[in-house]
This record gives C-alpha cells, structure tokens and sequence, in this order.
C-alpha cells in the first residue's frame, strides 16, 4: 500500500473516531486545503466583521469541538464553489439546498435556519403570494447566488428575468432604483444589506415571508473522506448547540448587526 493511500486510510479512520467519541487529545488533524467563503454576506460571513461573521464563527468552532483546525479563505462566492468542486478547497459555506447542487456537494447539518423575505421596490406594483407572482418580473440574484428552486424553474422557462450582478449591494442598488422588481433573501442579510446602502425608503418587504431555509457547510462529492469530515463536523455542531454556546455565539453576532 502507498504512503499517501495509508495517510488517506487513517485519516478517514481518524475522522470517524472524531465523530462517534469526540476529540482525540493528540495533536489536532490539519490539512493542507482551507475552507472558503465569501464578503458581502452580513452577519454570516465577511472579512470585515468580528470573526469573519456569524457562521465563521459557528463553522470553525464546531471543528475546534472535535479537534480539528482548518484556515479560511475570502474570495468571490463563485470562485470558491468551483474551486471545492475542483478540490482545490476543502470545503465552503453558507450555502442553501438545491438540486443542481445536491448532485455536486454533500450538505452538513444546518449551520442556522433562516426566514427567507421577498425585498420589492417601492416603485414596483408588485405583490407576494405564491412563486407564480414573479412570472413576467424581473428579479435580482448574484453571482454564486441561486434563486429559490421555484423561481429557478421560471427562469428556466423563461417566465421570469433574472439579473445576476457580482454582489448583493448591487442587487439592493437595483431593486431600490427600481431596474429590478424584487430579491429574495434571508432576513438578517437582506437588513443589514439594506441598512448599509441607506435606501431603506425605497425598499419595502412582502408581508408574507417566501420559505425557511437552511445555510449549510459544503463539501465536494469527489472528494473521498467528505462523509467523515461531515460526520466529525456535525458532531461538533451538535456539541456547540448542547453546551449553550451555540446561543451565546447567535446574541453576540446579531446585537452587532444593524
């Protein structure tokens, strides 16, 4: 047998341990691919915030749980997704479910479930009540953003018109001037994005919120020992949320969000 398959072997072995006792008290594991995420994302992710954001936080804390340590990289969201696909990163983060990316990436538990908010222009006429209510709209979603499946299967047919700037303040600058009919994002994201761009009296929000959803560590499904780095993390997760750390780590991040 190989060194490097040997090396992978224990690994793995060593990862499944992690998951089912806990942590080793050995020199934690390293490795040599980072984590990755994106800016633009307040209060979850940001080189600008206190800990890279809330699920930064979240994320390398529930590592720490069970001994292991990763760095985390900023970069363009779209950037990051091809470069986990690739397997030139571990892994990256937060992302929703979808089915395209369900057939490329294994899912954690969630990080956090959110309220998902339909943000219109004030100068739209347009009203929220069922995904249909976007068709023959035009509606904003960054790049490496994805659109909730419903509308990703109006956009598809060509029911709807997406627009796809390079980062959410584009987006809240779109909607808010009116270019755009509307966004859908989560509730603390879309306040804070809001709030930063001062266009709070052009932008107005849909009574009735558009789903739940859960953000999500990602891992590529090429990449041999996902399912135990998973394992190992989500029994960190679950160690985070049953200390009371969990909470604790939510009111510090979000009373600093505006």
């Amino acid at each position: 047998m190989g060194r490097a398959m040997a090396g992978r072997r224990c690994l793995l072995a060593m990862l499944l341990l992690l998951a089912v006792f806990g942590p080793v008290r050995a020199a934690p594991l390293d490795s040599a691919l980072d984590l990755v995420t994106g800016n633009d994302f307040a209060p979850f992710t940001g080189e600008d915030l206190s800990e890279g954001g809330l699920l930064t936080d979240i994320v390398r804390r529930a590592f720490d749980e069970v001994g292991l340590r990763y760095g985390v990289r900023f970069m363009p969201w779209r950037r990051g997704y091809d470069g986990v696909r690739a397997g030139k990163f571990l892994g990256t983060f937060p992302y929703v479910r979808t089915p395209d990316r369900e057939m490329e990436m294994l899912f954690s538990d969630p990080l956090l479930e959110v309220r998902q908010l339909v943000y219109l222009s004030a100068h739209s006429s347009m009203v929220f009540h069922t995904p249909e209510d976007f068709r023959g709209r035009t509606v904003c979603a960054p790049v490496g953003h994805a659109l909730p499946a419903e509308l990703a299967t109006l956009a598809a047919a060509g029911a709807l018109t997406r627009e796809s700037p390079g980062d959410l303040p584009a987006c809240v600058r779109m909607v808010a001037s009116g270019r755009v009919d509307a966004f859908v994002i989560d509730e603390f994201t879309g306040r804070s994005a809001v709030a930063k761009a001062m266009v709070g009296d052009e932008i107005r929000i849909a009574p009735l919120p558009y789903a739940r959803a859960g953000q999500h560590l990602i891992l590529s499904r090429s990449l041999p020992e996902a399912t135990a780095i998973l394992a190992a993390f989500n029994a960190g997760l679950k160690k985070l949320k049953d200390s009371g750390a969990f909470e604790e780590i939510l009111r510090r991040h979000l009373s600093a969000s505006p």
